[in-house]
């Protein structure tokens, strides 16, 4: 069962893995960074310590120590690399969000314009607050669900397509 449940989580979070690893080896060792970092949070979990480390290829020079709060042992993760500072608590909010798999849930408004907002939302028909529940659909999935091209539609001052 333990199995299975695990493979549903991996299956959840992969689209948020995808996004922010360009290989399978930077999305295991951000899936290894992201669960150690919930368990914390959960409390599965102990942090032991976050410290300046010798740069491993595929990892920054950061590693995080934490300890298991069943077995009490100990195991050190590397930072990945893939992983941008910047956006750290924005990904491990997303990465709860999906490995709980709340079904009422939306992706944090920065965290879905970081990954679309020029891609597609900038360059999409349904811009404006009166597609409020368009926007809202796009980041309960997680991704541009409600995407058309504004095509030959012309834009008004703020953006918002008329015609």
């Amino acid at each position: 069962m333990t199995h299975r449940a695990t493979r549903d989580v991996v299956r959840r979070v992969m689209p948020l893995l995808e996004k922010v690893a360009p290989t399978t080896v930077d999305r295991a060792r951000l899936l290894q960074y992201l669960s150690a970092r919930v368990g914390v949070d959960w409390g599965a979990m102990e942090a032991v310590s976050d410290e300046a480390a010798e740069p491993e290829v595929g990892a920054a020079p950061r590693r995080i120590v934490v300890r298991d709060s069943a077995s009490g042992e100990a195991r050190t993760i590397a930072y990945p690399s893939c992983l941008d500072p910047a956006l750290e608590p924005l990904v491990i909010e997303e990465y709860k969000r999906l490995a709980v798999g709340d079904r009422l849930t939306l992706m944090a408004q920065p965290l879905f314009d970081h990954f679309f907002a020029e891609s597609h939302c900038a360059r999409c028909r349904w811009r404006g607050p009166e597609f409020a529940p368009f926007h809202r659909e796009c980041r309960f999935a997680g991704h541009p669900v409600n995407f058309e091209p504004a095509g030959n539609l012309a834009l008004d001052d703020g953006g918002n397509a008329s015609g």
